[in-house]
Formats: C-alpha cells, sequence, structure tokens
C-alpha cells in the first residue's frame, strides 16, 4: 500500500501542474451508441481506485474483480511488461484507465499462445478501457492472441485507446458478446509482420467481430459502434470485419495503407452483418489494386455468396451505396430507427482534422484531469467521506491525511491533500482533496 500511495502522489502532484484539459467539440465523453442500448456502460463509477506499476499489481487488481465480486478503478501507471495472456473471467462493473504516458507492452515473439496479447475478456460485463495504450509484438497468427479479445461479453466501452501491433489482431469480438462501443480509438501496425509457418505471412488484421460463419449462436449478437476510429499505417484489413452484428461505422479515418505499403482492403462485410458506415473519410489509404471479392476500389471486402446488407451513406472516397446480398430477407438495419439510440454524427470533411489532432484527436490523447473527473460531481470540493463505501458494503472506519509531500497532517490543511481510507474490510483506497481554506 505504501508503494502505491507513493505513486499516486507523484501522479497527482504532476497532474495539478496541468490546467484542465479541453476535449474535442465532437467527443461526448460517454458510451453513445450500442454500449448505452438496454443498460448503461458504467464501468467501476470510479469506485475503489487503485494505482498499478507492476504486472503483478495490475493482476492482483483484476483478480479483485473476478466473478463480479467488487467494483474497481484500475488507473495503469507507467510503462508495465505484461509477460503472460491477462485472462480474468467474468469481470463486472471494472474501468480500466492508462494515466498519460503509461503503456502495457509485450514485445515478445514467440510461439506460445498463453504469452501473447494481453486482455482476455471472457463474460465481461458493464466494463471500460480508456486512455490505454497496448504495444504488442507483432502480427504472427496465432489465434485468439489479441490486444483486446472479447468473448460473451456484454456492455463494453472501449475509449482513446492506442492500440498497436497485434499478434492475432489489435480487437477482436466473438461468440455472442453485444453492447459494444468503440470510440476514438487509434489502430496502427508499426512492426513488420513475422511470417508464420503453414499460416498467414502477413495477418496484419486489426478487428474482427465474429470469428465463423458457422456459429449460428452469434445472429442477434455482436451489435457494435465504431465512431471516431482511426485505422492508421500497417492495418492491412479488417477495419473492421463484421459477421452477424448490427454495426454502425460513424465518422471514422482509414489511413491504413501507403505507397510503399498498401492495404488490403479496409472494411470486411462478411456473413449475416448488417452495416450502417456513415460519413467516414477513405481518401488517405493507399489500396492494392485488382484483389478478388473487392467492391468500390477495395475500401469494402465482401463474399457476394454471402448474406449481408449494408449501406454506405455521405464518405469521403466512396459513394453512396445499398446492397442487400443474396438470400437476406428483413429490413436493412439504420440505427436511427431506435429511438433510444444515439451518437452524434458530424460532416465526413471534418474527419481528417478532428481525428488527426494530437492534443484531443483519435488514441491515448486524454490527460489525467479528465480521468479523474469523470462522474465525479465533487471534484475539487470536500467530500462526504463519512458515507462513503466499497462495492461490497465496507464502510470507512479511519481516514489519514497526507500533504504532497506525503508527510502525515492532523487535519486537511489548504491546497491539495491526499486521503487515505482504512475500510472495514481491512483494505484501503485513496483520494485526493482540495481544501480552499482551513
Amino acid at each position: 500500500m505504501k508503494t502505491i500511495l507513493l505513486t499516486a502522489l507523484l501522479l497527482m502532484a504532476l497532474g495539478w501542474q496541468y490546467g484542465h484539459a479541453q476535449l474535442s467539440p465532437m467527443d461526448e465523453n460517454s458510451p453513445v451508441g450500442w454500449a448505452s442500448i438496454g443498460k448503461a456502460c458504467t464501468g467501476s463509477n470510479n469506485q475503489n481506485p487503485v494505482v498499478v506499476t507492476t504486472e503483478q499489481e495490475l493482476r492482483n487488481a483484476l483478480q479483485a474483480c473476478k466473478g463480479g465480486k467488487a467494483s474497481k478503478t484500475i488507473y495503469i501507471s507507467g510503462n508495465i511488461e505484461v509477460k503472460e495472456k491477462l485472462r480474468y473471467d467474468k469481470v463486472a462493473n471494472c474501468t480500466i484507465y492508462g494515466l498519460p504516458g503509461s503503456s502495457l507492452y509485450n514485445r515478445d515473439h514467440n510461439d506460445n499462445a498463453d504469452n501473447a496479447g494481453f486482455f482476455y475478456c471472457q463474460g465481461w460485463e458493464n466494463c471500460i478501457f480508456r486512455n490505454l495504450t497496448l504495444l504488442g509484438a507483432g502480427a504472427y497468427d496465432i489465434s485468439a492472441c489479441d490486444n483486446i479479445q472479447l468473448v460473451e461479453s456484454k456492455n463494453i466501452w472501449i475509449d482513446h485507446c492506442d492500440i498497436q501491433d497485434g499478434v492475432d489482431g489489435n480487437l477482436d469480438a466473438k461468440t455472442r458478446s453485444d453492447n459494444m462501443t468503440i470510440s476514438w480509438c487509434k489502430f496502427s501496425y508499426l512492426i513488420a509482420p513475422w511470417p508464420r509457418p503453414g499460416e498467414s505471412d502477413d495477418h496484419r488484421c486489426s478487428s474482427l467481430w465474429g470469428s465463423s460463419d458457422k456459429i449460428g449462436d452469434d445472429e442477434g449478437y455482436l451489435n457494435a459502434t465504431f465512431v471516431n476510429c482511426w485505422w492508421y499505417h500497417g492495418c492491412g484489413q479488417r477495419c473492421p470485419r463484421i459477421r452477424f452484428g448490427k454495426v454502425h461505422i460513424a465518422n471514422c479515418l482509414w489511413e491504413n495503407g501507403t505507397t510503399d505499403d498498401p492495404a488490403q482492403y479496409c472494411i470486411g462485410i462478411g456473413h449475416s452483418s448488417k452495416m450502417y458506415i456513415e460519413n467516414g473519410d477513405f481518401s488517405h489509404t493507399v489500396l492494392k489494386s485488382g484483389e478478388e471479392d473487392m467492391r468500390g476500389h477495395n475500401k469494402y471486402y465482401l463474399q457476394s455468396d454471402k448474406k449481408y446488407h449494408f449501406t454506405i451513406t455521405g464518405c469521403i472516397g466512396e459513394g453512396d451505396a445499398v446492397e442487400i446480398g443474396r438470400g437476406y430477407t428483413g429490413t436493412v438495419y439504420n440505427p436511427y430507427d431506435d429511438a433510444n439510440y444515439h451518437c452524434k454524427v458530424y460532416p465526413a470533411d471534418m474527419v481528417y482534422d478532428v481525428l488527426t489532432n494530437p492534443d484531443n484527436g483519435a488514441g491515448a490523447t486524454l490527460d489525467e484531469e479528465l480521468l479523474t473527473t469523470r462522474g465525479n460531481a465533487n471534484y475539487g470540493q470536500t467530500t462526504a467521506i463519512e458515507t462513503a463505501t466499497a462495492a461490497d458494503g465496507a464502510q470507512v472506519v479511519g481516514i489519514r491525511y497526507y500533504n504532497m509531500n506525503g508527510v502525515r497532517l492532523a487535519t486537511p490543511q489548504k491546497g491539495v491533500n491526499i486521503m487515505e481510507f482504512e475500510m472495514s474490510d481491512g483494505t484501503t483506497q485513496t483520494n485526493k482533496l482540495y481544501r480552499s481554506e482551513r
């Protein structure tokens, strides 16, 4: 606890040197779209914060959330090497923040699937990932070794993450995962792909939704919103590729291919997919020519014998279209037919400038103040800490105060104070308190 407290003190001291962060005017700072349908995605509600600086501390924090036992707010600090996949099943009510400048990295190239990738999320519910930087080892085509893989997970919000060089993929979802929103994320492959004997020589495949045409149980699931996402250099395909789900792709940017390294395609329109592609910018990618099963100058890929339908509207670099595949019956998907669906969309000619803005565009561009204030109406005030409780009902039984130099105080002083709560279940929590006068 002493190590975590000292780390928190340092981070908070640094954070208070900066002014209030400014989000893009286009950033709604909330899980819009599918993650807000039915049941709101709230994550931990900023309860039970813990700062982690090592792989083991991260594992301990995730273990505490396993099985939905408790809410947890996990702040990742510094650059942490992850040597083994982070697999914790049935995590619920959890928020994982990356503090500015932090990352999780795994650059070890090997054939062991247990040692590749980061978050394997089996049965996760009501969870948030924000401002994470995930640095993989590079494409090597080992199944299920993604930087984030969602399996039977629902009500998930992934926001402002920088996701690079996934071994199998950067971000995949399968097996009845549902109600997911991916917003303001940047995807890239910056390491040359590793050829794998008997498998793909170039598996720079960013996001696969649905692992097989044959899994009929996925029908009605895999519903997702991709909004303000940027597929950057090296993403050769699957940006994203969709099976089964109803998927809204809005205000996204494809810069995945270059003259020296052209991409195979942008969006994959797969079996039984229902897609609405709105106000995106395809004009900055360079794509291979003459590829089989490609349409629209390779902007999208489909297999003509599959069931699917899609709408493209308001995009740059691709004309409006509505197409219904062989054997599909039913209405053409439009997310706005649901009165409860909300997603702010702006003209496509603004997308490039908005998403590539280094201060508040796509990627891990949030600063600490934005991360710590979301959902906290009492930020900067003396809070009613006497009524604080942990998610499992534990009560505050003791409070200690420290100044920003780590010196213990008898009472809070003017300025920034650190509070350490002693809980009735034996755990401790920390928070910061600003007092304008003694």
